[in-house]
């Protein structure tokens, strides 16, 4: 990855309080969400349901991830040679996994011990350090495919290998940031569009090369056309999140009172943890997660625009992009407004690898935040 970027002289200061708010009620109110949404599928350890402890003790260690990001510069974590560890590490993590047992038809989990290890959610951050180094490094050359050759190398490479653990919906979203990152840093728009139809056309391929991939995707233009009527004829995950997030109302079941968690609504726990959520606490909960997150967005660019550098202005977008991005997207797709796909909420979605990942992701924000420009002598 070349040389180190140069940097303007900074000041260190204290990691913006707003933010470390937000993510803190995203963080413990997500654990207390998460341990309801599976307390029909958990035993005890000692006299507490193993979702509670669980997620308690995920949710520590991220917040202690998080604080311990910010006693190091990033600009530590972008040195070559630790880059090139981090891309090289988790590269192989990716294609350990090609060669293990698939798991529900995709090939995404390390078992270690009694858990799982899920090296797509670690390559998020990895791919962020990346990306902001690479077009920082790039500067005006962005503008040209030369300049965009090397960070669109790395972002293929990450993508292609988790895409080959059939798994569509990350890399359509990694992608999809690595992009925005580009615009960010100074791309040309003509070159972003050229890019967006190719990208485009692989997704349509490979969704074509799974007839599973398929249905969701006839089942979601499908469920476009759905009334009172025909209610039943839509596919029966997208059927029971509507029916959860419906039946919640205005104010809510109630926390802990859902009924769809009850095995009724599938991957009620990750993957459409939303609908549970939104049962128990109605359209007013839901508005007011929502609203955490375009709060975590609004403080995440305030935090970019203030950043030292191109590099902390970059990791800064990447990181707020990734994780906003994906808990709209979870949203929508359990409201139906994009086709089912497995993408855990951020923070409130059951899963180590993933809340751990996300407080990577909030840790480098954080990080960057406590940098300052230095102006005068």
């Amino acid at each position: 990855m070349g040389d180190t970027v140069r940097t303007s002289p900074t000041r260190r200061g204290g990691p913006d309080l707003l933010m470390v708010v937000a993510v803190l009620i995203l963080a413990l109110g997500g654990c207390a969400i998460s341990a309801s949404a599976r307390a029909f599928s958990e035993t005890m350890i000692w006299w507490l349901p193993k979702g509670i402890v669980q997620g308690l003790a995920f949710s520590l260690v991220g917040i202690l991830i998080m604080a311990g990001l910010m006693l190091i510069d990033y600009r530590t974590l972008t040195r070559p040679g630790f880059l090139w560890a981090q891309f090289l590490g988790i590269c192989t993590l990716l294609l350990v996994v090609l060669s293990l047992p698939e798991v529900a038809n995709t090939s995404r989990f390390i078992a270690i011990g009694g858990m799982s290890l899920q090296p797509s959610e670690f390559a998020k951050p990895v791919l962020v350090l990346v990306l902001a180094v690479t077009l920082a490094k790039a500067g005006d050359e962005i503008r040209t495919w030369q300049g965009l050759s090397r960070p669109l190398f790395f972002a293929a490479t990450i993508s292609g290998l988790i895409l080959a653990g059939k798994d569509l919906g990350g890399p359509t979203l990694l992608f999809a940031v690595t992009l925005a990152l580009a615009v960010a840093a100074g791309a040309r728009w003509m070159h972003v569009g050229i890019l967006l139809g190719v990208s485009g056309l692989t997704f349509g391929i490979a969704a074509r090369m799974q007839p599973y991939r398929w249905e969701r995707l006839e089942n979601f233009v499908h469920a476009w056309g759905f009334d009172a009527s025909n209610f039943y004829d839509i596919s029966y995950q997208l059927r029971q999140s509507l029916m959860a997030v419906g039946s919640g109302g205005i104010g809510g079941k109630g926390f802990g009172l859902s009924t769809q968690k009850a095995h009724f609504l599938p991957a009620g726990k990750n993957d459409f943890v939303f609908g549970i959520f939104a049962e128990e606490l109605g359209l007013i909960g839901g508005i007011f997660l929502i609203g955490v997150f375009l709060f975590v967005a609004w403080r995440g660019h305030c935090i970019a625009e203030r950043a030292a550098d191109a590099q902390g202005r970059l990791i800064a977008l990447g990181a707020t992009w990734l994780v906003v991005g994906q808990a709209l997207v979870h949203i929508a797709i359990v409201v139906g407004l994009l086709p089912t796909k497995g993408l855990p909420l951020p923070f409130v979605s059951t899963g180590g690898s993933a809340i751990l990942a996300f407080s990577i992701l909030m840790g480098l924000v954080l990080n960057v935040s406590m940098g300052r420009r230095s102006y005068g002598g």
